[in-house]
């Protein structure tokens, strides 16, 4: 398969074939939910929140509100958890995650500590019972719910959650309990799995594996080792998935679509070749799957700005082998060592990636600004891209377009 056709299948999987439609329905978010099988979110917003972005990347301008009521809204059509980092998947999708909800006590939450380990289970207990009265953020529960553990100190990232918010993220990571929206300030409105979606299982909690149950609250237990539990995700489910998402991938990147390990997605991969669900192909020399229903369009005619969580980027190593394009996120990066920029957007024109831009919405100018636009070697393509920041700025609901750098 050549890198050309390998490229123009990875497109057309990620929703990239078809063109924009003039008016943005239910019906085309649906889709194209459907075929990523997922959308991480990311707390920074300095253009949007990164979840409305790959829906913008392929329908182009859409209402966010009808996409708020299909994630948030009864029977919604995603729903938060860690699938990737955290990211808005379908219920039948997260039910398939026995693995990772089993698992979850292999991190300290604070049920390891020696002191207060036990009254830390008890806290856990205490706000799983009080959300049957309603839906909170962590702020709110931590009003509802009182408890005499003291406080951590600050890691030396300066960060400590508080003991509500760390039992929590532990309930939400064992799937005892869901997220039903975020708040205006983005905090996680954390409910119990049925007031949220019908679909979603709500397993046993368990502090450790079957032959040892309280493993996980030893204060040398075993850390970040997957697998503890004895109960694995459901691997050749999750692969199809992102085979379908992908279209044309390595093992590797299989593996990265919902962060699995390695080894079992080569095993499952290897069987759903031999049952004929994944083709073994040849790509310039490097081995991978193309998915059996992957469609090669003869061109892709696309034109969008792709933020740096979309599916189609968020894997690194992907873009480099299928579009020659090195690509960071550099918000993490100290300001004087970016090369691009704070929040770089890639810039796919036909089936290439051409170009980046460090883009913000500044809402006190009421502009979209680009502080930097940078360009692949033998490309230059100006009048696309202005009209591609143009539409965007007419989406976001600002007045001007800055070309600052």
């Amino acid at each position: 398969m050549t890198p050309e056709a390998a490229r123009r299948a990875a497109l057309a999987a990620s929703g990239f074939a078809s063109g924009r439609p003039n008016s943005v329905t239910r019906r085309h978010l649906k889709r194209v939910f459907g075929n990523l099988g997922l959308v991480q979110i990311d707390s920074v917003a300095r253009v949007v929140r990164s979840h409305y972005l790959p829906f913008y990347s392929r329908l182009g301008p859409y209402p966010m509100p009808l996409l708020d009521s299909l994630l948030h809204q009864p029977e919604r059509m995603g729903v938060e958890y860690w699938m990737h980092e955290a990211a808005y998947a379908p219920p039948s999708t997260i039910a398939l995650a026995h693995g990772r909800r089993a698992d979850w006590w292999v991190r300290d939450y604070g049920q390891r500590d020696p002191q207060t380990g036990r009254a830390f289970v008890s806290l856990m207990a205490d706000l799983e019972a009080e959300l049957t009265a309603g839906p909170g953020t962590a702020r709110e529960l931590a009003a509802r719910v009182s408890h005499d553990i003291p406080e951590r100190p600050r890691d030396h990232w300066g960060w400590n959650p508080s003991r509500v918010k760390a039992g929590l993220e532990a309930l939400f990571r064992a799937g005892r309990i869901s997220v039903a929206a975020r708040s205006p300030a983005f905090e996680r409105v954390f409910a119990l799995p049925a007031d949220v979606h019908s679909g979603l299982p709500v397993p046993e909690l368990r502090f450790g594996p079957p032959h040892d149950p309280e493993l996980g609250l030893r204060p040398h237990a075993p850390r970040r080792i997957r697998g503890s539990s004895g109960v694995s995700d459901d691997i050749p489910a999750l692969v199809r998935i992102a085979a379908a998402a992908l279209g044309v991938a390595t093992a590797s990147c299989l593996a990265d679509y919902f962060r699995m390990p390695v080894k079992p997605v080569r095993e499952a991969a290897a069987e759903l070749a031999r049952t004929g669900e994944l083709i073994e192909v040849d790509v310039a020399g490097v081995h991978a799957f193309r998915w059996h229903a992957a469609v090669v369009p003869r061109r892709i005619d696309a034109c969008a700005l792709l933020a740096p969580f979309d599916p189609l980027v968020f894997n690194r190593r992907r873009i480099s082998w299928l579009f020659d394009f090195d690509y960071r996120i550099e918000i993490y990066t100290p300001a004087h060592a970016r090369v691009h920029g704070y929040y770089v957007l890639p810039f796919l024109l036909g089936e290439e990636l051409v170009g980046r831009v460090d883009l913000a919405a500044d809402r006190g100018r009421d502009a979209l600004v680009a502080h930097g636009v940078h360009w692949e070697p033998g490309h230059r393509h100006e009048p696309e891209l202005m009209q591609e920041l143009h539409r965007m700025r007419e989406w976001l609901g600002l007045s001007s377009l800055v070309i600052s750098g």
